[in-house]
């Protein structure tokens, strides 16, 4: 699929609200620091992570740190890089951290050597920004289990069905392709209202 495409193809009309406000407090930030944040850190937030960056380099909003945690830390599931790799994502695993982490980035828009390394990890964890950002929370009982996130400038409520109930059925690869095309699609459209916001 074409990045254009990717990005480029409009999210569903009851979710635009939802997304517009999330771009007004964005666009208000001379440096945006942006944290997605669900349970586990392991695919709904990592997708968005990936996803919000490279639309970020894609429409070239500059001065944006993207991040990604969770309520606690488990893995990145290794199908995600697979869904990624299968929409012409790069994806290099390594060990680190005690865990199978990736390097996943899309070669016409970034570089290895310039691509954060993904875990899994708790949302304070120190790679991420420790204060001053906005949390988006991803999942459902991430959502409910953090009123408060800890450092966070503001906080912000985006929700996606989690893919996993597909693990291991014949589904699987349709569905977490159809995850990653709707959360590219939303960070696609966030990041050009940003720039529409600031004119």
């Amino acid at each position: 699929m074409e990045l254009k495409q990717l990005f480029g193809d409009l999210p569903k009309a009851e979710r635009q609200e939802t997304l517009d406000g999330i771009a007004q407090h964005l666009s208000e930030e001379t440096s945006i620091a942006a944290n997605f944040i669900c349970t586990h850190n392991s695919r709904r937030s990592h997708l968005c992570e990936i996803m919000f960056r490279s639309a970020c380099t894609y429409y070239q909003l500059e001065n944006v740190a993207t991040y990604s945690g969770g309520t606690e830390g488990t893995a990145l599931y290794p199908v995600v890089a697979e869904s990624c790799a299968r929409h012409g994502f790069t994806t290099k695993e390594v060990q680190a951290h005690g865990q199978r982490a990736w390097k996943i980035f899309h070669p016409t828009l970034e570089e290895e050597k310039n691509t954060p390394l993904l875990f899994s990890k708790e949302y304070h964890h120190a790679n991420n920004a420790q204060e001053g950002y906005h949390a988006i929370m991803v999942c459902d009982s991430a959502n409910e289990a953090c009123p408060v996130v800890f450092g966070a400038k503001q906080r912000h409520s985006l929700l996606f069905v989690d893919p996993k109930h597909s693990d291991g059925s014949s589904q699987q690869a349709d569905v977490y392709d159809s995850t990653l095309r709707t959360i590219a699609r939303e960070m696609g459209y966030i990041v050009r209202k940003i720039l529409e916001l600031r004119g």
